[in-house]
């Protein structure tokens, strides 16, 4: 799992440095099952008039459910 401050690189870059430094698919992060519930993993990139200004990461639980 990669740690927060891995992600620093990307702070005070504007979004088309983002897209330059992750790629286009960076609103892709895999998902990771585990047993009967799932775990997400969501890195939120916040931007305050165009430019990166913090990045946080997620980490949720969904227990899988079925309509049988």
């Amino acid at each position: 799992m990669k740690k927060k401050y891995e992600f620093d690189y990307l702070l005070n870059q504007d979004k088309e440095q983002v897209v330059k430094l992750v790629g286009e698919e960076f609103n892709f992060y895999p998902s990771l099952e585990t047993g009967s519930f799932w775990r997400k993993t969501v890195m939120f990139i916040f931007f305050d008039n165009e430019i990166v200004f913090k990045t946080e990461i997620k980490i949720m639980y969904e227990k899988l459910r079925s309509k049988l």
